[in-house]
């Protein structure tokens, strides 16, 4: 979304910080109507005295229906905050079809390690238990082993343990929507945020790199 606007603002250097943010505003209001016409909410909180306008590209210049309004002959000589919304949501919707499409890279291991777990990508871990019967065994904590998931944005993937390298390997290449939803499975720590006390029972670990590959 930042590149979005700083597009915007190079697009349209003399336009004030306020005209800015009331394209931000609107941003949420744009919807795609087929066709090449996109229908914007009115906000009356902004000045608008209809609640639907109509914004496409015509000749090279985006047209909105707020130019032929009152005082529409002023909004036709500059850019309405309409039209710049409509700007925004196509080249922000660009920006998310571009990284859903992107190609990262995804690694599982299990590795011991007594210390902290860091990686070369986005690290989700769970603790390794070892059992007898529904006593833990000494092991588990003398030698804490995990179950990592690691996704990267390069093929070569090294995990470390308290800055050494105990493990590397190649990544199997996956669409980033994949690797979202294997982030969503049962085997990674997001699934015990989201059931908060019930996963923090099950003993769930997460450690993100400052490295965000999918962000």
């Amino acid at each position: 979304m930042e590149y979005a606007v700083e597009r915007l603002r190079e697009m349209f250097p003399g336009k004030s910080s306020s005209w800015v943010r009331r394209a931000l505003m609107r941003l949420g209001d744009v919807r795609e109507a087929g066709g090449g016409l996109y229908v914007v909410r009115g906000r009356p909180e902004l000045g608008d005295g209809k609640p639907l306008y109509h914004v496409w590209l015509s000749g090279g210049r985006w047209v909105c229906t707020c130019h032929f309004g009152v005082y529409g002959w002023a909004r036709a000589r500059g850019v309405c905050t309409h039209a710049a919304a409509v700007m925004l949501f196509r080249r922000y919707r660009r920006a998310v079809e571009k990284a859903e499409n992107r190609r990262i890279y995804v690694a599982e291991a299990e590795v011991e390690c007594p210390g902290r777990l860091e990686a070369s990508g986005e690290l989700y871990a769970r603790p390794v238990v070892e059992a007898a019967g529904n006593v833990a065994m000494l092991t588990s904590f003398v030698r804490p082993r995990y179950r990592v998931l690691v996704i990267s944005a390069h093929r070569r993937i090294a995990i470390k343990c308290s800055g050494h390298v105990v493990l590397e390997a190649e990544g199997e290449e996956a669409p980033a929507a994949t690797a979202l939803l294997l982030v969503l499975a049962p085997i990674l720590p997001l699934v015990a945020a989201l059931l908060g006390a019930f996963g923090e029972e099950y003993g769930w670990r997460d450690y993100l790199t400052p490295e965000e590959v999918l962000g």
